[in-house]
């Protein structure tokens, strides 16, 4: 049995073009040899204690521990701690979280809801029955323990017999992806960029260890401690699995060896991240190409005979020089490297699917790399699990016990106050031109909104899945590959059928926001917009500052560095007039220094040329909810101002606030402060001046719309 990686595809991709509001990642020079053994890699050169109260323009005040009692404030030094110190004195990290305040708040009771919704729930329907069914297979311990790691065992000494090349590619191209431990090839099928209206094969890139190539050739702390990780995690698996220490420390050797070999072919995190990289992935490729590109590579008959997909006159490849080493790589002296490539991801991948004493281990990893602590009770980890393995299901039921249609109706007028805002924000761009102004309206006036759930749920039905209950014998690795088949075949029926624009991509339970270029759609979940986010009780002002403002996000990431790429029907196209387009990417230049000049801690650094699609987009909402409250009676602005501030309240443990200078979104703090700097409502109304470290003066702003 394998895990859904080749069908995740098309949502990766998707993840990797759209800003979300809210954070729950090809090289042209030839492969060099490695200078280093495998282990080499975790030589991470020591550095002075670090002082975490040394951020610059302002303190990193999201980080556990910077912010203390006797810390003064002033709301023309730093607003963001003006108005949170107190919330962030007062917050405590959630056992078994990485990070509290606002945001996570909402994600905590979500998760207490989803947690209600299965203890007390009742199967009323097939789907409702699927993933009550499935839940319950996860909190049957007694199974579980019985049964212990001899499925894993079973998928690992099949790889483990694998004695030729030609036996892996038997393997790799013609045993069911379902019934596969792990694959270095991944693929699926996603929209095809320039047409959206239709579906495409995509082959992607193989999944590291460390996650990000950059990790080895320039091992980070952070990157030292996701190492330490995972291998400790995977040497527990593979000696319960039958080896010794020294064979497990081997494998482990092998993989990271193999991985250091193909890493310079793979996108760093940075890299791929930049609103750039999204046109350097679209690579087509006819069938003839595509066979000599892949050459000894069992990836076409893997496409066709492991995973069912037809035929094909067109592919696309994101990265090319990976395939390039993966065959270069694909030899029998490397046979042993890629076997223990695959027998170390699959011992990790599965921990937590296994017995206690394994998923206690796959905690602890995640504790590691996190920085949370503790363990989540069984009914909050495992009915999020559930809510993540049958998205669907889950998010009808979450919908029926949950959500108001008076909540989407409220959230949907707001909507249409912004989308209508936009005209004058595009119209008010004195660096476009009246064609592209143009065509920029057009766009917005064919963005399709998604508020809260789906009027229509015939589209996400499961009725022909089926998994058997505790009461039926059945257990959760046998409930995982049948749910696997599923997406298989979900997956394949895609690629027969136009793209349909119109369907959910993510379910409503989810807590987020996003957009999506390729249907030029808005998403306002469900989950999103509860507790201190929405609630049909706050005052204008205060939904204004925290729905309006995520809204008004939203809309502008289909102008943003990423979403300016697509035309108002989803495909990749340049709609922009040149001297516009460069207009704009000057802007976004100076948007990007402006990042880059600020520190989280000193010694760190950002990553300007990856935020300014979500930098853009944060001062924009806010922007958008301005003028709309120029159009309000008495409007509240400290009120407003404040509400804002409060939704990026954060405490951050050290590992996420490294995940967070990663990220494409800046840290909370700096979504306050870099953001309302920008405007003279805010600088006015707080009689903000120059001098004062909230000022920023007008040919120094950076907000592009």
């Amino acid at each position: 049995m394998k895990k859904s990686l080749k069908c995740g595809i098309s949502l990766v991709l998707i993840m990797q073009l759209i800003g979300c509001a809210n954070t729950s990642t090809a090289v042209e020079t030839a492969t060099p040899e490695p200078t280093a053994s495998p282990t080499e890699v975790a030589e991470v050169e020591s550095t002075p204690e670090t002082d975490y109260k040394t951020g610059t323009p302002w303190l990193n005040i999201d980080l556990d521990g910077v912010v203390t009692e006797d810390m003064p404030t002033d709301v023309k030094d730093n607003f963001a701690l003006f108005v949170n110190k107190d919330k962030i004195l007062n917050t405590n990290i959630p056992e078994g979280y990485s990070y509290g305040g606002t945001i996570m708040d909402a994600m905590y009771n979500n998760n207490v809801d989803l947690k209600n919704m299965f203890v007390n729930g009742k199967a009323e329907s097939h789907d409702a029955k699927l993933a009550l069914d499935f839940y319950n297979l996860l909190m049957d311990w007694d199974t579980r323990n019985k049964i212990g790691v001899e499925p894993l065992k079973q998928a690992i000494d099949t790889v483990e017999a694998i004695s030729s090349l030609d036996e892996l590619s038997t393997y790799l191209g013609e045993v069911p992806t379902a019934d596969q431990l792990y694959s270095p090839l991944r693929y699926g099928v996603t929209e095809d960029l320039v047409d959206s209206n239709r579906m495409i094969i995509a082959i992607s890139t193989s999944s590291l260890l460390l996650e990000d190539s950059a990790e080895y050739s320039n091992l980070t702390e952070y990157g030292a401690l996701k190492k330490d990780a995972y291998t400790t995690l995977a040497s527990k698996m593979l000696v319960k699995l039958g080896y010794s220490e020294q064979e497990a420390k081997q494998k482990i050797d092998h993989c990271l060896e193999y991985e250091t070999l193909l890493a310079p072919s793979i996108s760093s995190n940075e890299e791929s991240q930049k609103p750039s990289y999204i046109s350097t992935i679209n690579n087509h490729y006819t069938r003839e190409e595509f066979i000599s590109a892949i050459g000894n590579l069992p990836l076409l008959t893997s496409l066709e005979k492991a995973f069912g997909l037809p035929e094909a006159d067109d592919y696309v490849i994101y990265e090319p020089k990976h395939i390039e080493q993966l065959n270069k790589l694909y030899t029998e002296d490397n046979l042993t490297l890629m076997k223990d490539y695959m027998i170390v991801h699959g011992a990790i991948s599965y921990a937590n699917l296994l017995d206690r004493e394994c998923y206690e281990w796959y905690n602890d990893a995640k504790n590691a790399t996190t920085g949370s602590t503790g363990i989540l009770d069984d009914e909050t980890a495992f009915s999020s699990m559930t809510a993540s393995v049958l998205g669907w299901p889950v998010g009808r039921l979450y919908t029926e016990t949950y959500l108001k249609q008076e909540d989407k109706d409220r959230i949907s007028a707001i909507i249409d106050e912004a989308l209508e805002t936009y005209h004058q924000i595009l119209n008010d761009a004195d660096f476009l031109s009246e064609e592209t102004k143009a065509r920029a309206i057009e766009k917005l006036e064919a963005i399709d909104k998604r508020v809260l759930f789906p009027d229509n749920w015939d589209k996400y039905s499961y009725a022909d899945l089926n998994i058997k209950s505790v009461e039926e014998g059945g257990t959760l690795w046998e409930a995982m590959h049948n749910i696997q088949l599923d997406t298989t075949k979900r997956e394949v029926q895609k690629y027969y059928e136009p793209n349909d624009k119109e369907k959910w991509i993510l379910p409503p339970h989810i807590v987020n926001c996003f957009y999506n270029p390729t249907s030029n759609s808005i998403y306002i979940m469900g989950a999103f917009a509860r507790d201190g986010i929405y609630n049909s009780s706050m005052s204008d002002e205060e939904v204004y500052a925290k729905a309006g403002a995520v809204i008004g996000h939203e809309i502008s990431h289909a102008f943003d560095s990423s979403g300016s790429q697509f035309d108002k029907d989803g495909n990749m196209a340049n709609w922009w007039e040149e001297k516009d387009k460069q207009a704009f990417l000057e802007k976004n230049q100076k948007l990007e220094d402006y990042y880059n000049a600020m520190h989280p801690w000193e010694g760190q650094n950002f990553y300007g040329s990856i935020m300014t699609g979500e930098a853009c987009a944060d001062m924009a909402g806010i922007k958008c909810m301005l003028l709309i409250a120029k159009t309000k009676e008495n409007f509240d602005y400290d009120t407003f101002f404040k509400a804002y501030a409060d939704i990026w309240a954060t405490k951050d443990t050290l590992p996420r606030a490294y995940q967070r200078i990663n990220d494409v979104h800046p840290m909370p703090y700096l979504r306050v402060n870099a953001t309302l700097q920008q405007y003279d409502d805010f600088l006015e109304f707080y009689g903000i001046k120059e001098g004062d470290n909230m000022y920023l003066a007008p040919e120094d702003r950076v907000n592009i719309w």
